[in-house]
Parts: structure tokens; sequence; C-alpha cells
């Protein structure tokens, strides 16, 4: 099992989003049932991060309050939105860690956290 750093986003329950939200979206956070996708755009951004740290991240995990993956996506960039930014990257739809606890528990109380090393679990996922 390979080791690689990793961001994880930990996001809570679904809200509103304001109405002038950055990335165009109605609705922010979790919410049972979603898809990959819907999860990677609630969680992407927009957030206040190390710009360069989090480039320097392997991958994006976003998370829920109980530490399920609910998505995984390769960083490509970021963009800027005032004093905050939102992740730019390639969604890894189907990757097995999706839908399991994540081995390494988000244990900072910001949303945002930088892991050095992660079990890789990809289970024959290429890399």
């Amino acid at each position: 099992m390979g080791r690689w750093p990793v961001l994880q986003i930990q996001i809570g329950a679904e809200r509103a989003a304001d109405p002038d939200d950055c990335l165009g979206r109605a609705t922010l956070g979790w919410r049972p049932g979603m898809s990959e996708d819907e999860a990677w755009q609630a969680g992407r951004g927009i957030w206040k991060f190390n710009a360069d740290r989090a480039l320097s991240q392997d991958e994006v995990q976003i998370i829920n309050l109980e530490g399920t993956v609910l998505a995984v996506a390769t960083i490509t960039g970021i963009s800027k939105h005032g004093d905050r930014y939102a992740l730019e990257g390639t969604l890894l739809l189907g990757d097995p860690r999706v839908g399991r606890p994540t081995p390494s528990p988000h244990l900072s109380r910001n949303p945002v956290t930088y892991i050095r090393c992660i079990r890789d679990i990809r289970e024959g996922a290429g890399r």
C-alpha cells in the first residue's frame, strides 16, 4: 500500500448557499443520497487555506461529519475568490474509497486539513 499527501475537507449538513455564491451553487454541505459530483461541487470551495500547501497535495477527499468519504479528486489548481479559494480538479468517479470511512480521521476543528500521508486503499485504481 502506498502513501501520499491529501487535503481533506469536511462538510456539514446541507444548507442553502448565499444568493451570490462564487461557484453558482444553490446549496452547500452534505445530504444522504447525493452523488459524488454533488459532493465535489459542495466541498471544493470556498475556503480559507494556504494555496501553496493545497497545491502540493496529490488529492482531496470530501468527507461528511461522520468521516465517510463522499468524493475524491486530483487537485489540478485553485481559483481565488477574495481572500478565499476554491479547488479545481478531476473528480475520480467510482473511486473505491467513496462510501467508506476515511482511514485518516479528521481531527481538526477547521473544515480543511492537510494529511501528510494516507493509506492507499484504492484497490487497483490506477495511479
